[in-house]
């Protein structure tokens, strides 16, 4: 698998950097990144993971003592816009995914991995989601022309600079950055998603919270960008 991957990818970006725009060429690897999870997980749903709490999106933020999953460079490398997870049902304690959902079409991709997420889930179990927050994105437009949450942006990231455009111009940065964001989220969508997945004991928290109930995920410090939430799947009752 891994010596068809890389003639896959040497051969797209060979030929396919004489013929396709930059942009157009990103997409294409991504996709074919995305094939490639989803060939390694051809039909599973019956796998019994390495560990019993699931980090979903992790990127290259691994945190131990956690199955940490992506597209690549995990420990198990899944497609998370195809609907499917290779794990047995009811496996799962706690699923954490920071800033990933909004990557996802909200009908086509992200309703149906939150179902499978719930069925992954152990009864009883959490999951804990962020995202970038309109809510509060749209607050600092209106009144503050973005600058206060780009002073903060700076604070966390002493690299981040916008150039010469104005301070207005972050929140297309939050929001469409890389052409890879598909969903602006408030509490009431987040919330519309999450019951009708099945979840329930839906609250809107903060980072503090989660970095409380899991101490060794790394902080961000972006709450005032971001919506974090937190639901369980409920107990079957006799």
């Amino acid at each position: 698998m891994r010596t068809l991957r890389q003639f896959l990818l040497r051969l797209l970006k060979r030929t396919g950097s004489l013929i396709f725009s930059p942009w157009t060429m990103g997409l294409m690897l991504f996709d074919l990144k995305r094939l490639i999870a989803r060939l390694k997980n051809w039909h599973r749903r019956d796998l019994t993971p390495a560990h019993n709490r699931l980090h979903l999106g992790c990127g290259w933020r691994h945190v131990p003592g956690w199955l940490n999953v992506d597209v690549r460079h995990s420990d198990h490398d899944v497609d998370l816009a195809n609907g499917r997870l290779p794990w047995r049902a009811n496996t799962f304690t706690a699923i954490v995914s920071q800033h990933t959902i909004e990557h996802l079409e909200l009908m086509r991709e992200l309703l149906p991995l939150l179902r499978e997420l719930h069925r992954v889930l152990l009864p009883g179990g959490e999951i804990w989601l962020s995202c970038p927050d309109i809510e509060k994105l749209i607050h600092s437009y209106l009144n503050h022309q973005m600058a206060d949450l780009l002073q903060d942006r700076m604070a966390r990231l002493p690299s981040y600079q916008l150039g010469p455009m104005p301070t207005n111009h972050l929140i297309n940065d939050i929001f469409f950055a890389k052409g890879e964001h598909r969903n602006l989220f408030d509490f009431t969508l987040l919330n519309w998603g999450l019951q009708t997945t099945g979840f329930s004991q839906i609250q809107q928290v903060n980072e503090a919270e989660l970095l409380r109930r899991f101490p060794d995920f790394p902080a961000r410090a972006d709450d005032r960008q971001t919506l974090y939430v937190r639901a369980t799947k409920p107990t079957p009752t006799n």
